[in-house]
């Protein structure tokens, strides 16, 4: 098929987007739409696998009135990390999905700890996909558990809508699930936690699973060999579509929290200090996530105003100020510490000033986490791409590139669901 496009679909936490690229990897078309919050009750927080579904064809719809979907040659799908449900063999939901920031599941970790090897495993988190797909099997499918019910995962769910039942899933997917991306295997210790037909089998994102099913070809009006590949979560999607490709390029997310994420030769794990490792082709995607960010910036001043005062700010000077800038109590990296104190005095009278201090004192942060990275053995920052709202301020992009001593630039893609088109195109 000439003049083939590719689609790259993202979940995240309130609403989907989808982008269609062609072989250049430009952008031809982009649709969004919101998603109800999810149900909170009883200390859980589920979502009905429906709102998805119609999330989906909303979009498919928009981009319908733009494109030919028959020229569409592949699909990639990411959702958000760690966020499950429980299907049976014919990809139907039999409960609602425990969402990534679920962590309601503590009393599965009693069991992980039994067989889990190591005591800074990945999955020894009440909000870690094992935690939630325990917590799922005992309290919808008895314990022990019944047969039939697969473990399936945001991105896993909507791509088997597309292609038929598959029990493939993707490395990114999951990590958390316990998959062990070092030696590409389910450990027996998993084994023997969920029953043996529950866990899928693990390809790499861009990986095509199958192609699209006749009876959902017709109803988007998709080509009958659109192709369906492996996805990813949203967060690596994000990384994919900043172009960064080689040892030593990372991206930092200046969004309501900061987060940076680094390739790497090889995986680092430090979870006491938040640090874990995904497989990004033959290289590892390292990075951490710490609770400061652009949140504490949206609470002192307006956008007109951080336009204005940025501006007046010099970069090349230090503020003289101390800060640590978190919203409220708690840290996860470059510090791990949940009762760490926001340190934001001595406020000055001058809120030129005062701004001075807080963007510095996110740089610092930046630069604290870099150099932890690199502290545990990852290569040091060659290039950092920068994404999120905090990328158009260049007063904080110049103090960051002072702090951290590496290029910094403003990524020309950050969307998750640019990311995942790329996945769908493969490489070129």
């Amino acid at each position: 098929m000439s003049g083939g496009l590719y689609l790259g679909v993202d979940f995240g936490t309130s609403g989907c987007r989808a982008t269609v690229i062609d072989e250049s990897a430009a952008v031809v078309a982009q649709a969004r739409r919101p998603l109800p919050p999810p149900d909170e009750s009883e200390g859980r927080i589920e979502q009905d696998s429906a709102v998805w579904v119609e999330g989906f064809d909303a979009l498919i719809d928009v981009l319908a009135q733009r494109i030919d979907p028959g020229r569409l040659r592949r699909l990639a799908i990411d959702g958000t990390s760690g966020t499950v449900l429980l299907a049976d063999r014919e990809g139907r939901a039999c409960t609602p999905a425990l969402l990534y920031n679920d962590s309601s599941s503590r009393d599965a970790l009693v069991r992980i700890r039994r067989h889990c090897p190591r005591p800074d495993h990945i999955t020894l988190s009440s909000s870690s996909a094992l935690a939630k797909a325990l917590q799922l099997f005992a309290r919808d499918a008895g314990d022990p558990p019944s047969g039939g019910l697969r473990v399936l995962s945001q991105a896993d769910f909507l791509a088997q809508r597309l292609c038929g039942p598959q029990p493939v899933s993707d490395w990114h997917n999951c990590l958390k699930l316990g998959y062990d991306l070092k030696k590409r295997e389910w450990p027996q210790w998993i084994r023997e936690l969920l029953p043996p037909d529950a866990l899928p089998e693990v390809r790499p994102p861009g990986e095509v699973i199958a192609p699209v099913s006749v009876a959902v070809a017709r109803r988007y009006g998709f080509a009958p060999d659109l192709d369906i590949v492996c996805g990813s979560t949203d967060a690596n999607a994000a990384f994919i579509a900043s172009g960064a490709r080689r040892p030593g390029e990372a991206v930092t997310s200046l969004g309501s929290t900061l987060v940076i994420k680094i390739l790497n030769p090889w995986p680092i794990e430090d979870l006491a200090s938040g640090v874990y490792s995904h497989r990004l082709g033959d290289l590892w995607l390292v990075g951490g996530a710490s609770n400061a960010g652009a949140r504490i910036l949206s609470e002192y001043f307006t956008v007109d105003a951080l336009e204005r005062l940025s501006s007046l700010i010099d970069p090349t000077r230090d503020s003289g100020l101390d800060y640590y800038p978190l919203s409220r109590p708690g840290e996860r990296f470059p510090i791990h510490d949940p009762e760490l104190q926001p340190r934001l005095e001595p406020r000055p009278e001058n809120d030129t000033a005062f701004l001075h201090g807080l963007l510095e004192g996110l740089a610092r942060i930046e630069q604290a986490g870099y150099n932890k990275l690199v502290e545990l053995g990852c290569v040091p920052p060659v290039r950092i791409l920068t994404a999120g709202g905090g990328a158009a301020n260049a007063t904080w992009r110049a103090l960051r590139e002072r702090l951290i001593g590496a290029p910094v630039e403003t990524a020309e893609h950050s969307d998750a669901s640019y990311g995942a088109a790329l996945l769908a195109r493969g490489p070129g």
